[in-house]
């Protein structure tokens, strides 16, 4: 049986009320815990070929296809002795949710955070300009006003010390059980995510992560995620059972402070995150 007309559009109008409430930052379906805790709706490709930067070794631009409009940008960089291959699942799980994600190598396995810092600014320099190369699958698609950073271990004090030194030219910042002994970052005004394992006994979050969130300014906003239990390695390809958990954090953070879109706040400073309490042994946030 066919609805009368007037039925009809009774039915449709509350999709038309969704799409005219719509506010600026906001795409996509409405997102849920669970939505952000696995992959997003894009398909993902990646390449190896764009211009080498002299500030790091190889690397993978990770991208969502048939995005549609500009998207950000995410410099990942390795810890100590690592190589992309240790974090890389970062580039999948991100750009399916809608970002460009250049995860790179350091020239040395041994470099030290400052220079991978360094190394994580080049990054993000190389996908600003692969909005302008026109052999770039990313051509004309990358906002380039929108970037972040994130780093594991030495990597973690490399995007700590890349935001202590450009935040202006940066959208968020997160480390994962950073590593860099007596760090300052009293410079960083960009958000900062910093996430550490209750157990690491390689960068102790007693004398590393702690003390780099306290330093950074009570007016940037900040929020310390301690996993109960966990290891120096909570965030890498190892840590398949905590990616969920850990992703949905990074989406959050980014899709709230480099997009703008204000339905993630609750996932991070609401009730939403009331559901993952007992995940972490130390939960503090200032905003």
């Amino acid at each position: 049986m066919h609805l009368p007309k007037l039925s009809m559009a009774v039915l449709l109008s509350p999709v038309l009320l969704a799409c005219a409430t719509t506010q600026p930052g906001q795409s996509g379906a409405s997102p849920t815990v669970e939505s952000i805790s696995r992959n997003g709706a894009y398909a993902i490709r990646s390449f190896i070929s764009f211009p080498d930067a002299p500030e790091y070794g190889n690397a993978t631009i990770y991208y969502p296809l048939d995005s549609t409009g500009t998207i950000g940008g995410v410099a990942i960089v390795p810890g100590f002795t690592e190589t992309q291959r240790h974090i890389n699942w970062w580039g999948s799980r991100l750009a399916s949710h809608g970002y460009a994600v250049l995860v790179m190598d350091t020239n040395d396995l041994r470099d030290r955070p400052d220079v991978r810092g360094v190394a994580l600014m080049a990054g993000v320099r190389t996908l600003r300009n692969e909005n302008s190369r026109r052999d770039s699958p990313l051509y004309r698609k990358i906002d380039t006003s929108k970037m972040s950073v994130m780093g594991h271990s030495m990597g973690g004090g490399g995007a700590l010390h890349a935001a202590n030194l450009n935040s202006g030219e940066l959208s968020a910042a997160i480390p994962f059980t950073s590593w860099q002994p007596s760090g300052d970052f009293s410079s960083i005004t960009v958000p900062t995510l910093v996430i550490a394992g209750e157990a690491d006994t390689i960068a102790a979050a007693a004398d590393h992560a702690r003390p780099h969130y306290n330093s950074i300014p009570a007016g940037t906003q900040k929020v310390f995620l301690e996993v109960a239990d966990g290891d120096h390695f909570v965030a890498n390809n190892s840590a398949e059972t905590l990616h969920g958990l850990l992703g949905s954090y990074a989406i959050a953070w980014l899709k709230l402070y480099m997009d703008g879109d204000e339905r993630y706040r609750d996932f991070i400073y609401g009730d939403a995150r009331s559901r993952n309490v007992a995940a972490f042994s130390r939960y503090e946030m200032n905003r």
